[in-house]
C-alpha cells in the first residue's frame, strides 16, 4: 500500500529515532510491535503546465528564427541533452526508430552497430519533461531561455501567457 504522510515530529534518544507521522490519505491497518518496511522520500512537485507552455512557446520562436535550421523536436532534444535530463539507451533495428519516437519525445541516434551479423542502432531516448519536477524543468527552461536571449527573442514569460 502507498500513502502520503507528513512527518510532524522526530523524537530521538541515545539508540533510536521515532517519527510522529500524519497519514493524509489511506487508513492503514497496522499492528503494534509488528515490523514494517517504510520507504521515505520527499514529495516533489511535478513541472507546471505554465512551465511547459512557456518552454514550447520559446522553442517555437527559436525554431522559427531565420538563423535556425532545426525543428522544434530537435531543439527540445538538444535542450534535454544539455540539461543532462534522464535518458536510457536502447538497441533496436533501424525500423524501430519511428516506434521509439511515438513513445519518447526526444530520440537521438547514437551509432550503428552489428550484432550476430545483423544491423542495429543504439538510440538515446530521453525521458520527457512531463516526468520532471519543477526543479529539473527549470534547468531545461534556463537553457532554452539562454538560447532565445542569444537570438534576440523575447523571453518575458508574461509575453507568452494567455
Amino acid at each position: 500500500m502507498r500513502t502520503t504522510a507528513v512527518v510532524k515530529q522526530v523524537f530521538r534518544n541515545i539508540k533510536n529515532q521515532m517519527l510522529l507521522v500524519e497519514n493524509l490519505f489511506n487508513d492503514l491497518d497496522l499492528e503494534i510491535n509488528k515490523e514494517y518496511i517504510f520507504e521515505i522520500r520527499e514529495v516533489r512537485s511535478k513541472r507546471t503546465i505554465q512551465q511547459n507552455k512557456y518552454m514550447w512557446a520559446l522553442i517555437r520562436e527559436i525554431a522559427n528564427h531565420e538563423s535556425m535550421n532545426q525543428n522544434e523536436v530537435e531543439i527540445y532534444s538538444l535542450a534535454l541533452e544539455e540539461a543532462n535530463a534522464k535518458y536510457i539507451y536502447l538497441l533496436g533495428t533501424p525500423e524501430a526508430e519511428d516506434e521509439l519516437r511515438k513513445n519518447f519525445r526526444a530520440v537521438r541516434v547514437v551509432r550503428p552497430t552489428m550484432e550476430n551479423g545483423k544491423e542495429f542502432i543504439v538510440y538515446k531516448c530521453f525521458i520527457g519533461t512531463s516526468k520532471m519536477d519543477t526543479k529539473e524543468m527549470k534547468k531545461v527552461l534556463d537553457i532554452i531561455v539562454a538560447w532565445a536571449d542569444e537570438l534576440g527573442i523575447e523571453t518575458n514569460e508574461e509575453y507568452y501567457s494567455e
